[in-house]
Parts: structure tokens; sequence; C-alpha cells
């Protein structure tokens, strides 16, 4: 078994933020929740859906991995739970004055870290 291998049609997004290595849990996704891989998550009650308020901060956070398309009874897809990423980088739903810095302090309590892009 190897412990580090390369796979084919990876494109770098600029996601990830540095050197750190990053923590993957799946994650129950709310029903008929379309996610894209960057997006801001959080969670109520154990089911997954886009941050869309800043009251979402005081819910536990993650970003998601992968693209998801969540069906009517909902999907279990990989989030990240800890790490280091860019937050330009970070994507958040709702109002257009919410970004990945709004979340910054809760995210921060949780293990992930948002640095600049660059």
């Amino acid at each position: 078994m190897k412990y580090y291998e390369e796979t084919e049609g990876f494109v770098e997004d600029g996601l990830i933020g540095g050197n750190q290595p990053q923590v993957v849990h799946n994650v129950s996704l709310a029903a008929n929740a379309s996610i894209s891989r960057g997006e801001l998550l959080c969670s109520t009650d154990g089911v997954w859906s886009p941050a869309t308020t800043a009251a979402d901060s005081s819910k536990p956070l993650a970003i998601a991995a992968s693209d998801c398309v969540a069906d009517s009874i909902g999907a279990v897809t990989p989030a990240y739970m800890a790490g280091c990423f860019n937050s330009g980088k970070v994507i958040v739903g709702g109002a257009d004055s919410l970004t990945a810095g709004t979340f910054a302090q809760s995210l921060r309590t949780q293990g992930i870290w948002l640095t600049k892009e660059g």
C-alpha cells in the first residue's frame, strides 16, 4: 500500500492555504442541497447545509471538500473539519456582505485557519 500517490485529473484550485494537514470527515448533507468544493457549511442537529447568515457562525462549521448534489433524502459528502485554507477561495452563500472573514473567529476555534491568497 502506498502512503502517497498522485491522482490523475486533479487540478489545483488554490483552496488549500498551507502545508498543514487537513482533517476530512464525511458529513450528512441536507435534502436537496447543492454544494461546491470550498463552500462553507454549518451543522444543525448533525445535518450540514451551506452557511448563509452571520448567525450560522455559532454552529459547527466545515468546508466542503468536493462538489455534491443531494437528493430528496440527503447525501453524504466529505468536508474539511480542520486545516488551513485560502480565505478568497472559501465560498459563503447568503447576503453579499458575508465573506469567509465573517466566520474567521468561529472557524479558528474549530481548527480551521484562513490565510490570504498569494
